[in-house]
């Protein structure tokens, strides 16, 4: 095995046949899966969700007297209890040599509203061939060479593997920090609480009610990016047909697909405090009457009234701001309980608005994306004119300021470049002749 290789490390076989796959039970346990075998009966007596099982071979027939639409909807019925939807990454070997069994199958087991976790693969293999042969020698490299097919899972398993391996010795590099196990119980604590505190740089005084733990976890990425991509083994025919890099989705469908990675890239909604004030935290302004809160927009004069033009009246929208005190500023207790915010506005995401926020002005790049609450992509502004400094108190007041999200630090640094820039500008006045 190449691919699934320490991927597969436990394997749960669901069929009706006890004597049809002892054998194969028996082939698993000597590659070292842990395996276990349930019968339709006992999955029906289940009430709770498995652990994680990389792999299940599932009879697609659990019920011969019924047909396989039928069964289908069984199998989906058992999944919402056995699997749940936190189970983890697993692949399914599909017991059948019918293509449109195989097809039927995997259109409902991926569907989106499914109450289960998606498996990464659905391999349909043959069990009558084995039963033929009297053993499964051959079951896993059979899968090997269908999974192979399967490009974009292949990726993912590799993927999956290598950020396993890659945590391990992220944890392993961290622990060979000290010379013995006398000085790793006396100071990783220290150290652990010294990297949380270095990732937003919070300065000491202020931490408490912050939750470090997410941040100590965020802190680790990087040693853990490292490490996944030296372990990381490339999938063979991945990136090698230029026909699959064209993404020829429907018009209206493309802007939703963009808009979710575009928020996973960019925005945070994690480990969200209000009573922590940190650069890049973005608020939504409850407060009308607040200077930031954007009422007209417009490329030069910002002439369109947002609440009474008729094309803007009816349009979702949220007047945000965001924190961008310097990182500096704030992790050396300079800030003084000042912080510098730029007010915005995100509203449903139309190409044609580009044009109102074009220029010097207007952070106008973040757009699509998705943000919760809102059901179509969003376009997100930052207009630099709304620039101001306010007392730390009032970020805190829900009333006025409600944290909604938070700028990833590549947003983030965009975001105060282009306010560098802005605030930057320089001209010179030149008497000219003609004049």
């Amino acid at each position: 095995m190449y691919i699934l290789q320490d991927f597969i490390t436990s394997a749960l076989v669901i069929d009706d046949k006890a004597d049809e796959v002892a054998a194969l039970i028996e082939h698993l346990e000597k590659q070292d899966i842990w395996t276990k075998h349930y019968t339709p009966e006992k999955i029906a007596q289940q009430t709770h969700p498995f652990n994680n099982r990389k792999l299940i071979f599932l009879d697609l027939y659990l019920d011969d007297s019924k047909k396989s639409v039928e069964n289908i909807s069984i199998i989906r019925k058992y999944f919402k209890t056995i699997i749940g939807d936190s189970y983890g990454t697993y692949g399914i070997i599909l017991w059948t040599k019918h293509d449109n069994h195989y097809s039927e199958f995997c259109d409902k087991i991926f569907q989106k509203n499914n109450e289960f976790t998606h498996p990464l693969f659905v391999i349909s293999l043959d069990k009558k061939e084995y039963l033929k042969k009297g053993n499964y020698d051959s079951v896993l490299n059979d899968l090997e060479v269908k999974l192979k097919e399967d490009i974009s899972s292949s990726f993912f398993i590799e993927w999956n593997k290598s950020v396993k391996s890659g945590s391990d010795n992220t944890i392993w590099n961290l622990y060979n920090l000290f010379e013995n196990n006398k000085d790793k119980d006396a100071y990783l604590e220290s150290m652990l609480y010294k990297l949380a505190i270095n990732y937003t740089g919070i300065p000491i005084d202020r931490a408490e009610g912050y939750d470090l733990q997410k941040d100590l976890i965020k802190s680790l990425m990087d040693t853990l990016q490292f490490e996944i991509s030296n372990k990381y083994n490339n999938v063979e025919k991945l990136f090698t047909d230029e026909k699959k890099y064209k993404l020829e989705l429907d018009e209206q469908k493309k802007p939703t697909l963009y808009s979710n990675l575009n928020s996973l890239l960019l925005l945070d909604t994690h480990n969200l405090s209000q009573e922590t004030p940190i650069p890049g935290n973005i608020y939504e302004i409850k407060d009308k009457d607040s200077p930031l809160f954007i009422t007209h927009i417009g490329k030069k004069t910002a002439n369109i009234d947002l609440d009474s033009n008729d094309s803007y009246k009816t349009v979702k929208k949220r007047r945000i701001c965001i924190e961008v005190t310097p990182p500096c500023d704030f992790s050396n207790n300079k800030k003084q309980a000042q912080s510098r915010i730029i007010g915005g506005i995100h509203l449903d995401y139309n190409e044609n608005d580009k044009k109102y926020f074009e220029g010097e002005r207007y952070y106008n790049y973040l757009y699509p994306v998705f943000i919760d609450g809102f059901d179509k992509p969003q376009r997100v502004i930052f207009d630099f004119y709304k620039f101001q400094t306010l007392n730390e108190e009032d970020l805190k007041n829900s009333n006025k300021y409600e944290i909604i999200l938070k700028a990833k630090d590549k947003l983030f640094a965009d975001i105060l470049q282009k306010f560098a820039s802005h605030t930057a500008r320089l001209g010179i006045a030149i008497l000219n002749p003609k004049y």
